[in-house]
């Protein structure tokens, strides 16, 4: 009998230790994903050409788990990304139900080359 409570003490501790973990998972997404809106105006506001560093300085943090190798999964145009160009995506704000899910900021040589907004593909 003691055994079997044991085994159940810990099968609980496991649950409970995943189910937070789960929770926290959850929690810092919706922290990061709230944290990288951009509004329109701040979107306007920045101009092809501008440099890199002071597009970012403009912007908070961008989405971190956002990368193009998920986004665009057998698309070798990447929606119209330039050529040899590093993203970077943020939210929009307000969050709505419909419209683009997401603001693309493209960098070629160190300069925003394109920015855009995007629909996240099915």
């Amino acid at each position: 009998m003691r055994k079997v409570g044991i085994v159940v003490a810990v099968l609980v501790v496991v649950l409970c230790g995943g189910l937070g973990w789960a929770g926290y998972q959850t929690f810092a997404l919706g922290k990061e994903i709230l944290g990288a809106g951009v509004t329109r105006e701040q979107f306007d506001a920045q101009k092809e050409g501008t440099p890199e560093a002071d597009v970012r300085a403009a912007l908070p943090e961008p989405l971190s788990s956002m990368n193009d190798k998920d986004l665009y999964r057998g698309d070798p145009g990447r929606h119209g990304m330039p050529a040899d160009a590093s993203c970077i995506y943020y939210t929009i704000k307000p969050i709505e139900d419909s419209g683009p899910d997401l603001w693309r900021f493209c960098f070629v040589n160190g300069a925003l080359a394109e920015k855009s907004a995007i629909t996240i593909p099915e």
